[in-house]
């Protein structure tokens, strides 16, 4: 009994990737290109996530910080604490990057008021968010990109979150330093 339900946890999750990365491939693609330009070009990058996106919000810094693979320079990334609106209103600057995750279990204010202060500072967002993300959705104007997830599962959008963040991180190396990938 126990070893079905298993499976079908692992079946759902891999289902969602199956769909994810059929729907996804070609989003993800063009946001490695805005981000790459947006480094490339001295601007950062503001990462904010609600719930329990939180981590993996700091986690994606971390990465763009730090590196994915690659011992490199660090890019500008700027990990937010919950008064995120504060931090991207005192340091965020024109066509800077915000980049939100946005748990599907999660309260969504934090997120929606630090987007608010972006969109006022006229920087591009990037959201990265499940099928059932409305006020994030809703907020994104013509410029901004939605990586949405097909789930409505949180612990599936998660999982996936997870793996997109990586991707954009590993391709951003990729992009920037082609030299040590060959």
């Amino acid at each position: 009994m126990q070893s079905e339900r298993v499976k079908t946890v692992f079946t759902e999750s891999i289902q969602t990737q199956i769909s994810a990365v059929e729907g996804l491939s070609d989003v993800i693609e063009d946001t490695v290109g805005l981000l790459v330009n947006s480094l490339l070009n001295g601007q950062r990058l503001f990462v904010h996530g609600n719930a329990s996106a939180s981590w993996l919000s700091q986690h994606f810094a971390e990465k763009m910080n730090c590196g994915m693979k690659l011992e490199r320079p660090a890019f500008q990334a700027i990990p937010l604490q919950s008064y995120g609106h504060q931090q991207v209103a005192s340091l965020a600057q024109s066509n800077d990057i915000l980049i939100v995750i946005a748990a599907a279990d999660g309260d969504d204010q934090t997120l929606i008021e630090t987007m608010e202060v972006a969109l006022s500072r006229e920087m591009i967002i990037v959201a990265l968010t499940g099928q059932n993300n409305e006020l994030v959705s809703g907020l994104l104007g013509a410029d901004d990109v939605e990586i949405q997830v097909p789930s409505l599962n949180p612990a599936r959008v998660l999982e996936q979150q997870l793996l997109i963040s990586h991707c954009l991180c590993e391709l951003i190396e990729q992009t920037i330093f082609p030299q040590e990938h060959e």
